[in-house]
């Protein structure tokens, strides 16, 4: 084992959570096995933490990996937040001590470890324009005084965190000229790697079409499929999802739409605001996700365009194209148009507008699913995201 490659993760997100099973825990099991050794402190969910403890457990048994699980509280807002920094700092700062690397997984674990924690070196995992998010997604809204306050202070806070790092990751490459438009181009920039959200593709391999899960499901063998996968509210378009659907039925009455999420009753309501036939709404483990997957032949992710999506990396795109999958998705969400370009991966609409055109011009036909699983293999594999995080370690380690 590399003696400096000890690392104390910070994490508000829970390794119980669809995130944590799907982008934590597999980069963390795949740097314990190039020896680095792991303690991982994340805010766990009562429900999921429940149902899935054990299943953490059992993946981590016998691995460098030491977990202390917080609960997380939810109320009162703002309150309950400052209440779980302050746990998870009096639990860091015991940690801190057997520590190389503190590795802070988005903006308040950042916060935790630059307000009197000592550690060799910093790695900032942004996650995205985490403030600029909460805004624009109405969570923090401006015209109350202590939201306001919250920004201000977390907008102060991002730039000292971009200079006290020792090596930043950003999920997508526009991201990083988000940030060089804000603060210009500073030093920053040449300790920042980019690193989208990566896909386990031996999980997320596709083989021969489930028919008894159509049929189950109450979907003739012949039927197409259009899937959504995931969250439905705040920055989520399925609204503007179910016009493609209802354009594309029009133009072949045998697609049905299969929606995963476990925003059910949000996605129910959605949907029954229109007149909307051939709809499914699921909500099903992660773990079954790529089941469902299996029986679809397109995926689309409708996500409201802004400047805090510009350094997203959505999760269900390397997921969907790992299953060999076209994907119909839109402009202005990370580093997506650019790969879109690529026109053998799906369809990018650049507004609202262009729904129905795309829809009709819609045909599975044109894409090769051997193809795209390629691109998956070549640039979003868990093997890709993996080195790329040892990469990081490693330059910061020997960068004394």
């Amino acid at each position: 084992m590399n003696p400096k490659g000890k690392v104390l993760y910070l994490s508000y997100d829970g390794l119980t959570d669809p995130l944590g099973q799907a982008q934590i825990l597999p980069y963390i099991l795949g740097l314990t096995s190039l020896g680095f050794s792991f303690q991982i402190v994340s805010f766990e969910k009562k429900k999921a933490f429940k149902q899935f403890e054990c299943e953490v457990n059992e993946r981590i048994k016998d691995k460098s990996i030491e977990w202390f699980p917080l609960p997380y509280t939810k109320f009162p807002p703002v309150l309950s937040t400052v209440f779980d920094l302050w746990r998870m700092k009096r639990t860091a700062k015991k940690l801190a001590k057997n520590a190389n690397i503190i590795h802070c997984r988005s903006y308040l674990p950042m916060l935790v470890a630059t307000s009197g924690i000592s550690v060799n070196k910093l790695v900032f995992d942004m996650r995205g324009l985490w403030a600029d998010e909460r805004v624009e997604g109405h969570l923090w809204p401006q015209r109350n005084l202590i939201y306001k306050a919250i920004y201000s202070f977390m907008r102060k806070k991002e730039k000292l965190f971009l200079q006290q790092a020792d090596a930043i990751v950003s999920l997508t490459q526009d991201g990083i000229n988000a940030l060089t438009e804000r603060y210009g181009q500073q030093p920053f920039i040449k300790k920042t790697t980019v690193i989208p959200c990566c896909v386990d593709t031996k999980l997320f391999n596709r083989g021969n079409i489930d028919v008894d899960l159509k049929i189950s499901l109450g979907l003739s063998a012949e039927a197409k499929v259009l899937i959504h996968v995931g969250s439905v509210g705040t920055w989520y378009r399925l609204d503007q999802e179910l016009r493609f659907f209802e354009a594309l039925k029009h133009a072949d009455a045998s697609w049905h739409f299969l929606i995963l999420t476990q925003d059910r009753d949000q996605a129910q309501r959605i949907v029954q605001e229109g007149i909307h036939e051939q709809v499914l709404v699921l909500g099903v483990p992660y773990q079954e996700v790529r089941l469902f997957l299996g029986i679809a032949h397109a995926s689309i992710q409708f996500i409201e365009p802004s400047f805090a999506k510009r350094a997203s990396s959505p999760v269900k795109f390397g997921e969907a194209l790992a299953m060999g999958l076209p994907v119909i998705t839109n402009q202005g969400i990370g580093d997506l148009y650019s790969i879109m370009q690529d026109k053998t991966l799906g369809v990018c609409i650049s507004n609202w507008d262009e729904i129905p055109e795309a829809a009709a011009g819609f045909d599975t036909k044109a894409y090769d699913a051997e193809k795209i699983r390629s691109f998956a293999l070549e640039q979003l594999s868990l093997e890709q995201g993996i080195a790329s995080y040892n990469h990081v370690y490693q330059t910061i380690i020997n960068h004394d």
